[in-house]
């Protein structure tokens, strides 16, 4: 295979620009160049936006290749303007033109994205009026995957979050940056216990199922009351109709939603409490990178087995409830 075909090009799993010399492997599907001990780590291709387009690698060409030679100090100099930029840039600082050519998009170490209004980026980011010109974006800020929040790269946080990366890191981001711990949920408005379960806050979702329960046993007692495919879960129950229980459900029933209404607006920032707390447990117990990594990956992601037992019990909590008061009525 020919080195110099991908000289100037960079390997997306380790973002080392390839050299004479390297050992390289092929995607046999993309064509999408890897150094062989990379490509072996991540298991299969992960220049994902090249397979769901059908479109294939191209390298660059010898003036980008060129522009992406690094010199001593290790800093990418630009094809347009000749500014030498930090190798972790992704734009010029000074024009704004893209620095690497072939890295997917879709990877969420790789995206920039923009901060919140009025947001200035002065931070350990660098301000742009000092530098002469504007960055492609107004407001942007810079990331890639050894970039920090709270202390954890933003690659631990991907490897462990796995589903929706994207979303997850900007919103953790304005949590440390702006100091804020709103941001709306529209999921843990309507099912909030099993949103929990799903992103593996177990302990938090059977807490919330109980109280959803709980909350929700005035208008199961008042629904079994009523003619539902032609069955009558709980006859002979006329106190359903008095002004008591009316209070009660009432009461439960604004109070059931209220709970979920500050739930869609709180349920993210528990999450990246939670992440944090196990990113850091996961490595305090392991040293070794490659280990946590692979523990963040299993411990982390989305579970729908336990949706589907958080369902299950639900629903058997119902059948005893009406099961109870049947007896009682009787």
């Amino acid at each position: 295979m020919e080195a110099n075909r991908f000289h100037g090009s960079r390997c997306i799993s380790c973002g080392e620009v390839f050299k004479q010399g390297d050992d390289i492997v092929v995607c046999p599907e993309c064509g999408t160049p890897y150094h062989r001990e990379c490509y072996q780590r991540e298991g299969s291709c992960i220049n994902l936006s090249l397979h769901e387009t059908g479109h294939a690698w191209k390298p660059v060409t010898e003036e980008e290749a060129a522009a992406a030679e690094t010199n001593e100090n290790g800093n990418v100099r630009c094809m347009r303007c000749g500014q030498e930029n930090p190798a972790d840039n992704l734009f010029c600082t000074k024009c704004g033109l893209p620095l690497h050519q072939n890295e997917p998009p879709e990877r969420p170490f790789n995206d920039n994205y923009n901060a919140a209004p009025g947001y200035n980026n002065t931070q350990g980011f660098g301000d742009h009026s000092q530098q002469g010109a504007a960055m492609p974006y107004p407001n942007t800020i810079m990331l890639d995957k050894n970039s920090e929040i709270d202390g954890i790269t933003i690659e631990d946080y991907a490897c462990y979050i796995k589903s929706n990366p994207i979303y997850f890191i900007t919103t953790f981001f304005r949590f440390f940056k702006l100091k804020t711990k709103l941001s709306f949920n529209f999921g843990a408005v309507i099912f909030p216990e099993f949103y929990m379960l799903y992103r593996k806050m177990y302990a938090r979702g059977i807490l919330m199922l109980l109280l959803s329960f709980v909350m929700s046993v005035p208008a199961y007692i008042y629904m079994g009351t009523q003619e539902f495919m032609g069955q009558v879960f709980i006859t002979g129950a006329s106190f359903v109709e008095g002004k008591t229980f009316q209070l009660i459900y009432q009461a439960s029933y604004y109070g059931f939603w209220a709970i979920r209404l500050l739930l869609g607006f709180s349920v993210n920032y528990m999450y990246y409490s939670s992440v944090k707390k196990n990113i850091r447990r996961i490595k305090a117990e392991n040293p070794d990178d490659m280990q946590a990594k692979q523990i963040m990956a299993l411990s982390g992601g989305v579970s729908w087995p336990a949706v589907i037992m958080g369902a299950t019990v639900m629903f058997g909590l119902f059948t005893a409830l009406m099961m109870i008061m049947n007896k009682v009525i009787l």
